[in-house]
C-alpha cells in the first residue's frame, strides 16, 4: 500500500503550489497557456468550474503537499490537467504514485477514459504518462501539445 493519498485542494494549498513554479518557461509546462506569470494563488483558484475538482497528493504520515492535478469529469471521459510534483520532491517516483492515484479516482467517479494534453518538450511528463499506459492520440489541434489517452 502506497504512504500517499489524495485529497482534496484547499485555498492554503493554492499558495503551495503556486511556489512550486518558479518562472515563466515552468508555468507553460503546467498550464499551456491558459494562465499567465506572475502566477497567483487567484488565477489557480479560479480555474474551477462545472465538473472540475483539483487534489492534492500528500503523504500519509505528515498530510504535506507533495503535488497536484486537476480532473475534469465529463460523461464517463474525464480529463487529468495541471499535473505538478513539488521541485524539491522530484525525481523519487512520485509522478507515478500520483498518476496511479489520479486514475484510481476517474475510476471512483465512474470515468471510463481518462485523457490529457502534455506540452511538447516535457519529455519527462510523456514518458510518466506512457509508463502508465497512456498513448499518444493520432492528431492535436494544437502543434504545441500532445494528446494522450488511457482506457479506464
Amino acid at each position: 500500500m502506497s504512504p500517499h493519498h489524495l485529497r482534496t485542494r484547499t485555498p492554503a494549498d493554492c499558495e503551495t503550489v503556486v511556489g512550486w513554479v518558479p518562472d515563466v518557461e515552468a508555468l507553460h509546462l503546467f498550464t499551456g497557456p491558459r494562465m499567465t506569470w506572475p502566477l497567483t494563488s487567484g488565477q489557480l483558484s479560479t480555474m474551477e468550474g462545472s465538473g472540475l475538482s483539483a487534489w492534492m497528493l500528500v503523504a500519509d504520515d505528515t498530510d504535506a503537499a507533495l503535488g497536484h492535478f486537476d480532473l475534469t469529469l465529463d460523461g464517463q471521459s474525464a480529463r487529468i490537467g495541471r499535473v505538478l510534483i513539488d521541485p524539491a520532491r522530484r525525481g523519487h517516483g512520485l509522478a507515478h504514485v500520483l498518476i496511479g492515484l489520479a486514475m484510481e479516482k476517474t475510476r471512483e467517479l465512474g470515468a471510463m477514459e481518462l485523457r490529457l494534453n502534455v506540452m511538447v518538450g516535457n519529455e519527462p511528463a510523456i514518458r510518466t504518462y506512457a509508463r502508465a499506459g497512456f498513448i499518444e492520440m493520432e492528431q492535436s489541434d494544437r502543434p504545441d501539445v500532445h494528446v494522450m489517452t488511457r482506457s479506464m
